[in-house]
């Protein structure tokens, strides 16, 4: 398997609540080319959400060990892929939160496998690839993005 990551930055936060660990925003946004020459088409995760949107959890860092919830939401809108995930108040969930809120981590990042793509053709300027289909594995906050338009619309903290 040869999966890839997209980044998205969590951008402004709107909204804090300290008992609910809730994240929401952007996990990838469509019609733009990230820093890898990758542009994700509107509708490459409908069918992985359909399929597999229930095993879809939210990480730290792409690290498969270090879960910080689970999705209670996930769909596409006009803009891209709109997430909601629930973290629960485990000691990596409490830090990454504060981390959050702090604005330290700031960005989302998608670990996805190519299913379908267009690749550009040779010679044209601007080339970019155009993912038309992916398979979803998780959802992750990150330090770095390639992409620098998905935000995070709000966050409710699960910390005291």
């Amino acid at each position: 398997m040869n999966m890839i990551y997209k980044t998205n930055p969590i951008g402004e936060l709107k909204d804090i609540d300290e008992k609910k660990g809730i994240v929401k925003g952007y996990g990838s946004v469509f019609g733009n080319i990230d820093s890898d020459g990758d542009m994700i088409a509107k509708g490459a995760y409908s069918k992985t959400i359909m399929e597999n949107g229930n095993r879809v959890k939210y990480l730290y860092q792409h690290q498969m060990d270090k879960p910080l919830g689970k999705m209670v939401n996930l769909y596409e809108d006009e803009k891209g892929l709109m997430f909601e995930a629930e973290i629960p108040k485990t000691q990596l969930g409490i830090d990454v939160l504060e981390l959050i809120k702090a604005g330290v981590i700031t960005e989302n990042s998608v670990g996805i496998l190519p299913m379908q793509k267009e690749e550009c053709p040779e010679g044209m300027d601007n080339c970019y690839r155009k993912l038309t289909e992916v398979k979803l594995y998780e959802i992750s906050a990150v330090t770095l993005a390639a992409n620098d338009e998905a935000m995070i619309t709000s966050v409710k903290g699960n910390v005291d």
